[in-house]
């Protein structure tokens, strides 16, 4: 059984006549205003056609011919003739002539601004013309970090090799420097366990090897088949804290230091003795001279450093520079005290010298760190030791990297790389929820008794 449309529902037949209404009302609208007005409307058509004859009568090449032929006369009868004595087809002429009129104005006008706007519309630009290597050139002449790469490509960079690489996550950092080790039972050892004995033999360590910066682009579970369980792998401490310490670089002296050191140490001491405007203009002018490459396009990074000695010189005996290299030892906590130092001025950051990643990487990152909430792998040394020093308000020539090798161990076993003596990160984590019950921590439940849950009901 077929069923009834209702009419009322069709929208496009509503909208259609809704429109259809709304014309029809204009016309007569128009038509009505006409009828009751006539000789008004005509009266202010001629005068601006009057107007408009004592220029168009000498262009009449301009206009139609049956309006062009009549600019002549209408110059001399439109002012003084009478509206009544005509009707509609007038107006209409008239209303002719006004808007040929305007477009010969308009359409030019349109033309001239499609072709400006088609030249300097900023988007335009951007997507037609600019690519990356116009981007630098253009942008290397006023910005110290976009000078520091004009001369690289920087679409063919890898990611995680070379110079230029990220910094190295914990594992991957740790792994490069063989600081992982992979824990081995004796045999004898194993058997006596089996029948309940312990023995207090050491159990063999040997580190992993192997790890390169190919490897780094390996997924996590790529990297989980290949490497040892993690309750046999721990961080060889001894090892990791001389890392940590090579970190530091060594003392602090100026006459140790090489061309790129001296550059960064020049930059730093005007940010703290003329100001930040000057440190970024002489920031801007070694990175202008920085070249990492040859001319046979091997690493062999050269700077125009000549400057450098002169502004150490001067400088350095400012009351700034002189507190900071008093309070602190080491040659990176000595960039880093000078750097935070410069920021009672203003706004100052590593990569106004962003060239020095290239060439060293630790110093570089023990600058760009500062300010963060926790270090780059990189540099936890240097973070480490900078702190005790600013805690203790003087120089520490002992090395204290301990923080940042317990740092270091911690995040490797809570990201499940290695294990300890209580287990791995989910054991002992599971081991706490049982021994030490902590519905806030370890329960989604948070505290509800399951057995005997709250009553709802008012009054109870």
């Amino acid at each position: 059984m077929a069923t009834a449309t209702n009419a009322g529902n069709d929208r496009w037949m509503d909208n259609l006549l809704g429109i259809s209404v709304c014309i029809a009302v204009g016309f007569a609208g128009l038509y009505m205003i006409w009828r009751s007005h006539s000789d008004v409307i005509l009266q202010v058509l001629f005068y601006l056609v009057g107007g408009l004859s004592h220029g168009a009568q000498y262009v009449p090449w301009l206009y139609p011919e049956e309006i062009g032929s009549r600019f002549l006369n209408w110059s001399r009868t439109l002012f003084s003739a009478d509206p009544s004595q005509y009707g509609w087809p007038a107006a209409k002429l008239m209303i002719q002539t006004i808007t040929h009129t305007l477009t010969l104005f308009l359409v030019p006008y349109f033309l001239a601004q499609l072709i400006v706007f088609r030249k300097v519309h900023v988007i335009n630009r951007f997507t037609r013309n600019f690519t990356l290597k116009m981007l630098k050139e253009r942008n290397a002449e006023k910005y110290a970090p976009v000078a520091s790469v004009q001369h690289e490509d920087m679409l063919s960079l890898p990611l995680y090799e070379g110079p230029w690489a990220m910094a190295r996550q914990p594992i991957d950092y740790a792994l490069l420097n063989e600081l992982v080790v992979v824990r081995k039972k004796r045999i004898a050892v194993r058997a006596l366990s089996m029948i309940g004995m312990n023995s207090d033999s050491i159990d063999k360590s040997t580190p992993i090897k192997g790890w390169s910066e190919q490897k780094i682009k390996w997924n996590v579970a790529k990297r989980r088949r290949v490497m040892p369980n993690p309750a046999q792998c721990r961080l060889d401490i001894a090892k990791t804290d001389e890392v940590m310490r090579s970190q530091l670089g060594g003392l602090f002296n100026e006459s140790l230091l090489d061309e790129f050191e001296r550059c960064v140490l020049a930059i730093l001491y005007t940010a703290n003795a003329a100001g930040l405007s000057e440190a970024r203009a002489l920031a801007l002018k070694y990175a202008k001279s920085f070249r990492r490459l040859d001319a046979k396009g091997k690493h062999n990074p050269t700077i125009d450093g000549k400057s450098a000695g002169k502004i150490i010189a001067k400088y350095r005996g400012h009351p700034i520079n002189v507190r900071v290299t008093k309070r602190h030892a080491y040659k990176t906590t000595v960039f880093m005290g000078l750097l935070e130092a410069s920021w009672d001025k203003g706004v100052f950051i590593a990569p106004e010298f962003l060239w020095l990643k290239s060439v060293h990487r630790t110093l570089f990152f023990s600058l760009l760190q500062l300010g963060g909430d926790r270090p780059i792998t990189e540099a936890m040394g240097p973070w480490a030791h900078y702190y005790v020093e600013k805690k203790v308000g003087r120089a520490i020539e002992t090395p204290c990297i301990e923080a940042a090798t317990d740092g270091l161990e911690n995040t490797l076993f809570e990201e499940m790389w290695i294990g300890s003596d209580e287990g791995t990160i989910d054991e002992v984590v599971a081991r706490k929820a049982i021994e030490n019950p902590d519905d806030d921590r370890f329960s989604p439940t948070k505290g509800i008794d399951l057995y005997d849950p709250p009553s709802t009901k008012k009054g109870a």
